[in-house]
């Protein structure tokens, strides 16, 4: 079967609510279901771009607490990333983390109220069984399950790699080459909305790669390209 690997934060699944409560719980231990100061909620979401794993989060709420300025945002982010404080980083995702699962756990009806599907995942729902689909993440894989499950999004748990799964790997680049390497694939598709995910993977053969123009991608490129993206997948990889 020919294979789609979608990414799940901004391309099946808008969770920059989540996100953002988790990381404010782990950087400031304010409760998960405290009011959302709108101001500082816009920013972060402002450079929700920027992030491909949620240890990230904690040098953009560095940058917000520091007032820094929006022309040198960027650039400044990518200064803190080549000198990470790995304690410091650490110790904030195993919080995130952490917290992730006891909510999961303790208030699972409020928190699927916190992430809501794309239109894309209704769309390439209705043709997935055509499809080999890898669900492939940064984010818990029984975090991705569960909100897979409660849309009627069923695939087997093999083909949900998430964070877990991805250290083995370190990248989704290395997974996705392994995995069409290893299967003989010889037409896959992967949707990501990270331009440098995409960008590490432009050199695997037999692999398309595109980019989710509606998730988390920087404002002057952010458009709705789902139905493009549909129709591109049904003309060229629909028998």
């Amino acid at each position: 079967m020919k294979t789609i690997f979608l990414d799940f934060d901004g391309v099946l699944f808008d969770s920059v609510k989540e996100a953002y409560l988790l990381a404010r719980y782990a950087f400031y231990d304010i409760p998960v279901k405290e009011a959302i100061d709108e101001e500082h909620y816009q920013k972060f979401k402002k450079y929700r771009y920027l992030i491909t794993d949620s240890w990230q989060y904690y040098y953009i709420l560095k940058l917000i607490e520091n007032n820094t300025n929006d022309n040198i945002f960027e650039k400044e982010y990518y200064n803190l990333i080549d000198t990470r404080l790995l304690d410091s980083d650490n110790l904030f995702d195993e919080k995130y983390q952490k917290q992730r699962e006891y909510i999961i756990n303790n208030y699972y009806n409020y928190w699927k109220t916190l992430e809501q599907p794309h239109v894309f995942f209704y769309k390439i729902q209705k043709i997935k069984n055509d499809f080999d689909v890898i669900v492939i993440s940064t984010k818990n894989e029984f975090a991705i399950k569960n909100h897979l499950d409660d849309y009627n999004f069923n695939i087997d748990d093999e083909k949900i790699i998430g964070k877990e799964k991805l250290k083995k790997y370190n990248s989704k680049s290395n997974f996705i080459e392994n995995y069409i390497k290893s299967n003989k694939i010889e037409k896959a598709i992967f949707i990501d909305d990270s331009i440098d995910n995409l960008k590490e993977c432009r050199n695997i053969k037999h692999l398309k790669c595109i980019q989710a123009k509606w998730g988390y991608v920087a404002p002057e490129i952010k458009t709705d390209n789902s139905i493009d993206i549909i129709n591109y997948i049904v003309e060229k990889y629909c028998d």
